[in-house]
């Protein structure tokens, strides 16, 4: 198992056609993924990739991807890939349009063309890797469970653009766009770690959700939930009551879902407040009827300092005698916004701390990962990585 990353900022189609030549002619991965600024010309990547027997997906990432290796550090990378050189491994990608049939079906298909990538039947992949178009993530992961059943673990993100103005896309070999579903199944020689966490903590204020329809709250505590969000949050988005975007502002004061672990811990999936539409929130994940809403709270030293914890943890996951040689991590587009240039000393942090270990991932609007209870869920504002071992 060996990982190299690569950093690619050229902007002409001859030169990035160079330059990609030269990792594929140097390295011969057995499993591409890249991640691109969306006004990086993604398109032309399949055609300059080629080779037809390379598995490869390559998404949009808001305002570019992160990047941190020996030679790199980064987090508006134009093009950064992530290649995984594995021999003795099994790889494969699949894609599906979700505009062509229901999101559980696109996942489903999606998957079986992934398995069917790998040529290994009859057999359960290590992982699930994604990048899912936002909107219905918990439908595609429903489509996915109902291929290999829920014991395997499923990461990734949801496709990103740099305004929120739905310009995100995700190319593989076969298919582009913006309702592209891309998911590889890993079969890698050597164990992984993974890990998937938030760096927010909860405050003693629950809301129950007294009103929903999937992704809309209409009312809280049997309040309008704009207003009563409001409320609890001191007066956070008075100005937006009468209708507009708050995702900027609720950054700082996400819902967030509290998961009881086996051995009483309780961790937080949260839940974005993304705007206001007559009285109601929408959000990023789905809500069910019922269900408790703790108002959580993360600075910008939270969040920065969550990523080293987080690759931290799913290090320590692997056995004692792996090395880990390369890190696949996602980070919550919110949370790169609300950070804002402390993103560049988190990373430098990280190279530090890990160093000689590539790191390399999106900023998303939406985080697909696993808790140690075993289940995979769809959030908003999380964070994770996953681990590369020798």
């Amino acid at each position: 198992m060996k990982i190299q990353t690569f950093a690619l900022q050229c902007d002409e189609i001859e030169s990035l056609a160079s330059e990609m030549a030269s990792v594929l002619t140097n390295e011969n991965p057995s499993l591409l993924i890249g991640y691109g600024n969306t006004d990086f010309p993604l398109e032309a990547l399949p055609s300059i990739i080629g080779d037809s027997s390379l598995p490869f997906f390559i998404s949009s990432s808001c305002l570019g991807a992160l990047l941190c290796d020996d030679d790199t550090v980064s987090s508006n990378c134009n093009l950064a890939l992530f290649c995984v050189n594995d021999e003795s491994g099994a790889y494969g990608v699949g894609s599906a349009d979700i505009s062509e049939s229901s999101p559980f079906e696109a996942g489903a298909t999606a998957l079986q063309q992934a398995l069917a990538s790998a040529e290994r039947p009859y057999e359960s992949p290590a992982l699930i890797w994604c990048a899912l178009p936002p909107g219905d993530e918990e439908s595609i992961l429903e489509g996915f469970v109902s291929v290999v059943g829920e014991k395997v673990p499923i990461f990734g993100g949801s496709m990103a653009d740099n305004t929120v103005s739905g310009n995100w896309r995700t190319v593989t070999k076969t298919s582009a766009g913006p309702q592209i579903i891309a998911v590889a199944v890993l079969y890698p020689s050597t164990p992984l770690g993974l890990s998937y966490s938030s760096g927010y903590k909860p405050t003693e204020t629950v809301l129950k959700a007294t009103k929903v329809q999937g992704r809309k709250l209409l009312q809280l505590n049997n309040e309008q939930a704009s207003m009563a969000y409001n409320n609890v949050t001191n007066g956070l988005i008075a100005d937006q009551l009468n209708g507009g975007q708050i995702l900027g502002l609720t950054s700082s004061a996400p819902l967030g879902k509290p998961v009881e672990l086996d051995n009483g811990a309780v961790n937080y999936l949260l839940c974005h407040p993304d705007s206001v539409e007559s009285g109601a929130l929408n959000v990023f994940s789905e809500v069910k009827e019922g269900e408790d809403l703790v108002l959580m709270e993360g600075s910008i030293s939270s969040l920065t300092s969550r990523a080293e914890r987080v690759i931290n943890n799913a290090i320590m996951l692997l056995p004692e005698n792996k090395k880990p040689v390369g890190v696949l991590m996602i980070y919550c587009a919110g949370c790169r916004l609300m950070v804002g240039d402390e993103i560049n000393s988190m990373l430098g942090s990280l190279q530090k701390r890990f160093s000689s270990l590539p790191i390399c991932g999106p900023f998303t609007f939406g985080e697909q990962g696993r808790f140690l209870d075993g289940m995979n869920r769809h959030g908003n504002l999380m964070i994770s990585a996953v681990v590369f071992s020798q």
